[in-house]
């Protein structure tokens, strides 16, 4: 193995799943234009299927309080959307208008509870793939992106959690 591939993340290769199909990239050196490009876009397509999560919940919610805990998750996925889709614009890159399948997984699990732990299992995906590549990211402003992302994914997280039906 060469040094230059030692180096290159492994964005490319076959990333592992967990038991929701929810599959963490690996990173092994400094992002490569394209590989960031890439996995923005894919954060910005799980925070988007979050937020769609987020006004489902929000809509079914029984009590006030519930619906805006779900309405603050929605608003801060749309800050952070709009924060990873300006880094990508200003890199010349279109942003990617997709929801990816996290929001037809937890709209298919039958029980209320279900639906909650999984977009709970979503954020902690979300919050440690920020957190992976951030040591892989050179640009600082990007990464202060990334940091803000994180913390608003951990945000979201512990808000779902304090709302989540005992098991």
């Amino acid at each position: 193995m060469t040094s230059a591939e030692r180096e290159r993340p492994c964005l490319d290769s076959e990333p592992t799943a967990d038991a929701d199909g929810l599959k963490s990239p690996c990173f092994d050196g400094p992002l490569s234009d394209s590989e960031l490009d890439e996995l923005i876009n894919l954060l910005i397509e799980s925070i988007r299927a979050g937020a769609k999560v987020a006004a489902v919940f929000a809509c079914r919610a029984s009590c006030q309080d519930k619906r805006g805990m779900y309405l603050d998750i929605q608003a801060d996925c749309s800050r952070g959307i709009q924060e990873l889709s300006r880094v990508l614009k200003a890199r010349g890159i279109e942003p990617s208008d997709a929801t990816n399948g996290f929001f037809d997984r937890a709209m298919e699990l039958p029980e209320r509870a279900d639906r909650i732990a999984f977009f709970v299992r979503g954020q902690a995906w979300l919050h440690a793939t920020l957190q992976e590549a951030l040591p892989h990211i050179q640009d600082a402003d990007v990464a202060a992106v990334f940091r803000t992302c994180a913390e608003q994914v951990e945000r979201n997280r512990q808000r779902a959690l304090a709302y989540q039906p005992a098991a």
